[in-house]
């Protein structure tokens, strides 16, 4: 079997027929470990805390956040992906496994100037702080707000049109995918569909906060999204900027979404009665070096006519240094969680993480 992985990278890169055939890109590793340590924790009960919107309830100790591995590639006519890995959960209402699966799976083509099209498992194009990679979230994790209305991953396929370049440049996405969170195929006759519209002025990357920058850059962007399963209808939409000014950026984004029930009787609806949701996220950092403090506060709404425990908001101090041109990150902070309705809880947390991105 040993000899065969050396092959199909070969495969990849060089053409057997002649030397004026188109090939695909050289395949570049990609690899990512992040590691917490929970250091403090407000237990409500020793036995059985009560679960929350993004509050992991993790006892003080240590736990593997993410891992992945895998290879991707890209040209001026080519692109692809194929990266596997494990998580844990996002919080005690998320599913958890130990399983390993795929988190990128993808083909991409440069169809016509300025269009490409990515076919297979990839990010739906909604919400920026979605689309970061987590190797760039600043605080480890993506806001409560962000985490419950965006959707993540999902099989399908995207047209990707980007226009301009330099300091003025814009770019158009949109996407129809399964909807269903399956990688192996879909199980229903619903459909998710979504797009993104977005402007950027300035030479600096939207989609990162970390980094000495020169000058001023300013993403602004909004983007929709309806999604059909058997028995409920969510139609969701947003917008976000982020604005980078020499070393300080700020993030900003709002999420809104209404879920209905549709058919009762293929399926159990997600919701019983149309209802509202909302998430609202800020956040400000600052590059010092090889340091960036950071403070985010976010929030989330479960249902906007319900003043109740699914109410919930989340401030968050911390500190990030970025060493070896960020291949290595560590961070310490604090997550302060607030109740908006129902019963207050004691769930606060401090933690330490590591990072190792190649």
């Amino acid at each position: 079997m040993a000899p065969l992985v050396p092959l199909l990278l070969s495969a990849l890169t060089t053409s057997a027929v002649a030397a004026d055939e188109p090939v695909l890109p050289a395949p570049k590793p990609y690899g990512l470990v992040q590691a917490w340590l929970t250091v403090y924790d407000q237990d409500e009960s020793d036995s059985a805390d009560p679960a929350g919107y993004g509050d992991p309830e993790d006892d003080p100790g240590l736990k593997l956040r993410r891992a992945r591995v895998g290879l991707r590639g890209k040209d001026d006519r080519w692109a692809y992906g194929l990266v596997v890995g494990t998580s844990s959960g996002y919080d005690a209402l998320s599913e958890r496994t130990e399983n390993v699966g795929l988190v990128d799976a993808y083909g991409g083509v440069h169809v016509a100037d300025p269009v490409w099209v990515h076919v297979g498992l990839q990010k739906v194009p909604v919400s920026r702080e979605q689309l970061m990679s987590s190797a760039n979230i600043a605080l480890g994790d993506r806001s409560v707000g962000t985490e419950y209305i965006a959707p993540g991953r999902d099989v399908g396929v995207t047209v990707d049109a980007k226009v301009g370049d330099g300091e003025a440049r814009g770019r158009l996405r949109v996407g129809a995918y399964n909807g269903n969170g399956s990688t192996l195929g879909d199980t229903d006759d619903g459909k998710l569909i979504a797009g993104r519209l977005e402007g950027v002025v300035g030479t600096g990357r939207a989609y990162k906060t970390w980094g000495d920058h020169e000058g001023i850059t300013i993403g602004v962007a909004g983007d929709f999204f309806m999604d059909s399963d058997r028995a409920t209808s969510t139609m969701g939409y947003g917008g976000d900027v982020l604005a980078r000014i020499s070393g300080l950026s700020v993030l900003v984004e709002g999420r809104f979404a209404t879920l209905k029930p549709t058919d009762t009787t293929a399926g159990v609806p997600a919701v019983l009665s149309e209802t509202s949701r909302m998430g609202l996220t800020g956040q400000v950092g600052y590059t010092l070096g090889d340091w960036e403090p950071v403070l985010r506060y976010s929030t989330y709404d479960d249902n906007a006519a319900i003043d109740d425990n699914g109410d919930v908001s989340e401030g968050m101090g911390g500190v990030v240094w970025h060493g070896q041109d960020d291949v290595v990150r560590a961070g310490a902070g604090y997550v302060l969680r607030m109740e908006g309705g129902g019963r207050v809880l004691s769930n606060d947390t401090a933690r330490v993480w590591f990072q190792l991105k190649i």
